[in-house]
């Protein structure tokens, strides 16, 4: 699956600024991003199900590990999986079975199907090289239980998701996706407009994104090569 062009308009409450990018997804293996401003090449990121390799051209770095440290960072528990799912608009692919389905709340709300569940979220063990400190931190909050509400709106026509909400029940962090103006591909519905909101108690973010060219046309996977010389950068 790819998606050949995507505008983005990114503001963080402080400064505002728009790029381009593109989309390649094979399935259950990879997921690349590549990002551009004026045309010019800035930014490549590929997630695969254990880590996440990211390379900045503009100052020469790039950063390689898991996705330990972005969790941390964010405070949401991010994975390949969920990743790959919100790409591809397949949120159904974050069920296991219908069994855990029954385990979900379900009403209506405005013409659409609501689901709803509460689950408990911990970190996942992982290691930092060079990094003791921050890995002797994170291991300390490893028996912490954060409660994440999940709550997921589907259209009762193309049955696709409509929004998908995240929040922490005992603190302000939040994150909200809108899936907006679905295009048909093939037999299949992708979303031309994303917007995805990021509350926390001191973090606020807004993306805007418009999508077009997809395809779910056969192609090669190429991994993202790390530049010789490039210095490796850490989440702190």
């Amino acid at each position: 699956f790819s998606i050949k062009k995507i505008n983005i308009q990114y503001d963080n409450g402080n400064s505002r600024t728009s790029f381009r990018a593109s989309v390649q997804a094979f399935k259950d293996k990879a997921v690349l991003l590549s990002i551009t401003k004026l045309n010019i090449l800035i930014a490549k990121i590929m997630l695969t199900p254990d880590s996440v390799v990211y390379v900045n051209y503009l100052n020469k770095s790039f950063y390689n590990d898991g996705y330990g440290p972005i969790v941390e960072m964010l405070k949401f528990n991010l994975n390949f999986n969920s990743i790959q799912a919100i790409v591809s608009a397949n949120i159904f692919s974050l069920f296991d079975s219908q069994k855990e389905l029954r385990d979900y709340k379900t009403w209506t709300e405005g013409g659409l199907y609501v689901l709803q569940q509460e689950t408990i979220r911990k970190l996942n063990r992982m290691e930092y090289k060079g990094k003791t400190q921050r890995m002797e931190r994170i291991l300390r909050r490893m028996d912490e239980e954060i409660p994440v509400i999940q709550t997921f709106y589907f259209d009762p026509l193309l049955f696709v998701i409509r929004k998908l909400d995240m929040k922490d029940k005992d603190s302000p962090r939040q994150a909200v996706i809108n899936f907006n103006d679905y295009e048909p591909v093939g037999t299949k519905y992708f979303p031309s407009s994303v917007d995805m909101t990021f509350h926390s108690d001191s973090v606020s973010i807004e993306l805007n994104s418009k999508l077009s060219g997809f395809s779910t046309d056969d192609g090669e996977f190429v991994p993202l090569k790390i530049p010789e010389k490039y210095q490796r950068v850490y989440l702190n």
